[in-house]
């Protein structure tokens, strides 16, 4: 079962420098049984005015509580499936403008655990005739598609796990918090959700925005708020919500916390003006 998940492109881009390699799809989660075998795909896309040298190679990736990514070998993982995928052709030439297929195909062990499983094929270019006297890595730039396969039966769940205030050290300056979230499940989620802070009466007084990101299994992620006025100095209550892609299921967690300072509202943009134009 081949599935495209939209929400999972940032990661494959994200750490990746800018190019003129191009690569369809740049990401791609399936389903398969232990034993089955997927072949996918790819168009890889030379969008520049040169010829490059392109070579393919696999890798694993992960990341820290605040989202940074990490390359590893191959294999390094106990949830990697580079270790199951072979691909061809492992290099090629492409002219200008020129796209051409890459192949993989992943064949899962009998004994596949179950869960999301994922990798990453990188595509590599270098420009094949570089001017004299000039490092060849200056020209080689690095773009990679990521691949993730489920493996039933799938388990969803997960908590938030603090809730950690930081006051603003000036008064123009927001209320941050820090969400605490864990992945408690076996299969990689897209989490989304809201920041509210409520009075004593439980009214809603002032919410922010919480970033939408993906969760690997296990896994922690710290999820930043920033939190603007104008909010009168008062004790509260902050609540986050976060729905990890179950939709009859949300976690949540509060916080009672007090303002010593009234909040001041966000700056205006340079060269905002009033007034309709």
């Amino acid at each position: 079962m081949r599935r495209i998940f939209p929400f999972l492109l940032p990661l494959a881009l994200g750490a990746l420098a800018q190019s003129t390699l191009g690569v369809e799809p740049p990401v791609l989660l399936q389903e398969a049984q232990p034993g089955e075998s997927l072949t996918q795909t790819l168009l890889v896309h030379n969008v520049g005015t040169r010829p490059v040298r392109v070579r393919a190679s696999l890798g694993d990736w992960t990341y820290d509580p605040m989202g940074k990514i990490q390359f590893l070998p191959p294999g390094t993982l106990k949830e990697s499936a580079s270790p199951w995928t072979a691909f061809s052709p492992a290099e090629f030439l492409l002219g200008p403008k020129e796209s051409r297929p890459l192949t993989y195909t992943l064949t899962l062990p009998k004994d596949a655990a179950p869960g999301t499983h994922w990798g990453v094929l990188f595509l590599e270019s270098e420009d094949p005739n570089p001017p004299p006297g000039v490092p060849l890595a200056t020209f080689r730039v690095r773009m990679a598609h990521i691949f993730y396969v489920n493996v039933p039966p799938l388990k969803t769940s997960g908590r938030i796990t603090g809730i950690v205030p930081s006051p603003p050290q000036r008064p123009q300056d927001p209320f941050r918090f820090a969400l605490q979230y864990q992945n408690t499940g076996n299969t990689a989620q897209k989490l989304s959700g809201r920041f509210e802070v409520r009075d004593a009466s439980g009214k809603r007084v002032a919410e922010a925005e919480v970033e939408e990101v993906v969760v690997l299994p296990g896994q922690v992620r710290v999820l930043p708020v920033a939190l603007v006025g104008p909010l009168p100095v008062w004790n509260y209550t902050a609540l986050a919500i976060l729905n990890y892609g179950d939709p009859a299921k949300d976690v949540a967690a509060d916080l009672p916390f007090a303002l010593r300072a009234p909040l001041a509202p966000p700056p205006s943009r340079e060269g905002e003006k009033g007034g309709t134009p």
